[in-house]
C-alpha cells in the first residue's frame, strides 16, 4: 500500500531497550540503533517490510536474543502505534491498541510478504476512520 500524497504511511522508532544484546554491537549496528532513536519514516508498507528484512536490521536483531523494542506508527496519527519485538526467534508484531487484526493481539512474522500482509492489515484497521483519532 502507498499513499497518493507526498506523506509517510509508517513511522519506526526505538521504544525501550531491554537488556544489554547478548553479542556486542559492531559499530555499523550502534550507528543503526541511533538513527533508529529518531522518528524514521516510510513511504510504503512495501519498504517499511523490505526494511526488517533488509541485512542491516537482521544482522541488528536476527542474531540476538531481545534486547531492543521498536514501536511502529501511523505517520498522520502517532497514536495508532504497534509493537515491534525482534529478536534471533523473529519478528513478533504486539498490538498493544487491541485493534483485533492479530490472534490475542500478537503475530510472529513468517517472512517478509507475511510482514507486509499484517502490517497492512494492521494499518487498514488503525487507519479506518471510527479508530483514527480516537
Amino acid at each position: 500500500m502507498t499513499m497518493s500524497e507526498d506523506r509517510p504511511l509508517l513511522t519506526l522508532v526505538k521504544s525501550e531497550v531491554l537488556d544489554e544484546p547478548t553479542i556486542p554491537l559492531s559499530n555499523e549496528e550502534q550507528g543503526l540503533v541511533h538513527t533508529l532513536s529518531t522518528l524514521c519514516s516510510f513511504y510504503s508498507i512495501d519498504d517499511f517490510a523490505s526494511f526488517l528484512f533488509s541485512s542491516k536490521f537482521q544482522e541488528l536483531t536476527a542474531q540476538r536474543n531481545l534486547f531492543i523494542v521498536f514501536e511502529i506508527g501511523l505517520f498522520l496519527d502517532h497514536t495508532k502505534t504497534l509493537k515491534l519485538m525482534p529478536s534471533k526467534e523473529g519478528l513478533i508484531l504486539v498490538d498493544e491498541q487491541n485493534l483485533g487484526v492479530f490472534p490475542e493481539n500478537i503475530h510472529n512474522v513468517l517472512d517478509q510478504t507475511d510482514a507486509k500482509h499484517q502490517i497492512n492489515h494492521w494499518y487498514n484497521a488503525a487507519y479506518s476512520p471510527e479508530n483514527r483519532f480516537s
